[in-house]
């Protein structure tokens, strides 16, 4: 009797050092999963923070303006391109553009 007792302490020991293995391997196999991803998060944040300091620098209203005298000829609107001065009441007409008629 004793004998029987002993083998299934024994079996129930290692089944117990099995789960116990078992745990520790999840565990460890779960912080570099943490680990991988902590690390995707930090570069996806320094990707955001970089393409922010882009936009804004892109966005800068001085390089606008350079941009816009560089590829944009501006005039004030005449009042023949809103209504014709023969007519007799406000209808809409086709205005055109100056680029379009450059690049005729």
């Amino acid at each position: 009797m004793i004998r029987i007792f002993n083998i299934a302490c024994f079996f129930v020991i290692v089944s117990l050092v099995a789960a116990v293995y078992h745990i520790r391997y999840s565990a460890e196999v779960e912080a570099r999963k943490l680990y991988t991803l902590e690390r995707k998060i930090t570069a996806a944040e320094d990707l955001h923070q970089t393409l922010a300091a882009e936009w804004s620098s892109l966005n800068d209203p001085r390089r606008l303006q350079i941009l816009v005298s560089q590829h944009l000829v501006l005039s004030p609107l005449q009042a023949h391109q809103v209504m014709p001065p023969d007519a007799p009441t406000l209808s809409p007409i086709s205005v055109k553009l100056l680029q379009q008629e450059r690049a005729q």
